[in-house]
């Protein structure tokens, strides 16, 4: 587990330097990389910690490791609202706008390639097609303040990551008892994951489902952490699903809101269909989520000991 760590801990900076050299305008998939690399670090600390046992990690690696989660979670945080913007704007391109529509900044060159193929003959322009264009330059100028405010502190950030990294590395070499803990595999600690969020969250709906959803990330994540065993790759494939589903009820739902703040009464024609697509998609994430979740309980109770039928002793009869 903690050379994992190592690993997903450098592959997180790696894609922070990736956005650092593209200036204010950080190219959409290192973006996304940087917040799936934060989520992935903060997902295994958790773990380690949870897996520490009943005396857990000690003081001083404690401290260090909440010091690195605060610095991830800003991160994190910042990145996100990036990637959340690029996400609506290809939902956008993709459902919406004509396929002969290319923005001319290069964050929406790339957003259209879903699109790219050229249409021939001219395309009629719908009601709703215009008010997704609308839409779509409002989200490219909160996408452009947004990734300003990332890049400019994102120096800052890769030397406290550094930092903290170091410390709690550090910090982790004295515990000599934990660092080389036989931990359990990744698909039962995963499955473990996902159960504690089912307890946590019996009854899910419009408040809680997203939730649910950043949890199952963290499961999934989990899942990942050992690439070489099937039934953890089996496990973060079935997570993903769930994760999918969620993920396309919320994007359809907060770009529905977007629709609203950017258009206000002008962009009705576009938020009626955004409304359709919000609540089908929302049925689906119900329906993923609830046979996923027989399933996974289904594995639970299958790797459970069964305890052995108890014989009846007759007593013998007397002669």
């Amino acid at each position: 587990m903690l050379e994992h760590l190592r690993e997903v801990a450098t592959a997180m900076r790696g894609t922070l330097d990736a956005c650092r050299k593209h200036g204010d305008a950080p190219k959409v998939e290192a973006v996304h990389h940087l917040r799936t690399g934060t989520r992935r670090v903060e997902a295994t600390l958790e773990t380690l910690a949870r897996e520490a046992g009943a005396r857990g990690l000690g003081r001083a690696t404690e401290e260090a490791r909440q010091r690195w989660l605060r610095q991830l979670k800003k991160v994190r945080r910042a990145a996100g609202t990036v990637r959340d913007l690029d996400v609506h704007r290809e939902l956008l391109a993709e459902n919406f706008l004509p396929a002969v529509d290319t923005a001319p900044d290069k964050v929406g060159a790339e957003l259209a390639e879903a699109t790219a193929a050229a249409a021939t003959g001219s395309v009629e322009i719908t009601p709703v097609m215009q008010q997704a264009r609308a839409l779509d330059q409002w989200l490219k100028d909160q996408r452009s303040d947004a990734a300003q405010a990332l890049c400019s502190t994102l120096d800052d950030h890769a030397d406290r990551l550094l930092d903290a990294e170091r410390q709690f590395m550090a910090a982790m070499a004295k515990r000599h008892s934990v660092s080389h803990r036989a931990h359990r595999p990744a698909a039962r600690l995963a499955l473990e994951d996902y159960l504690r969020l089912m307890d946590a969250m019996p009854l899910l709906d419009k408040e809680n489902l997203h939730d649910f959803r950043k949890g199952a990330k963290k499961a999934r994540y989990v899942a990942e952490s050992d690439d070489k065993d099937s039934a953890a790759e089996a496990m973060a494939k079935a997570i993903k699903r769930v994760q999918d589903a969620i993920g396309e009820w919320h994007d359809w739902d907060v770009v529905r809101e977007e629709a609203r703040e950017a258009l206000h009464d002008d962009g009705r024609a576009l938020e009626a269909q955004l409304e359709a697509r919000t609540q089908r998609a929302y049925q689906r994430a119900l329906r993923m989520t609830a046979s996923m979740g027989r399933r996974f309980v289904g594995e639970w109770q299958a790797l459970r000991p069964r305890r052995a039928p108890s014989r009846r002793v007759l007593p013998r009869k007397s002669s």
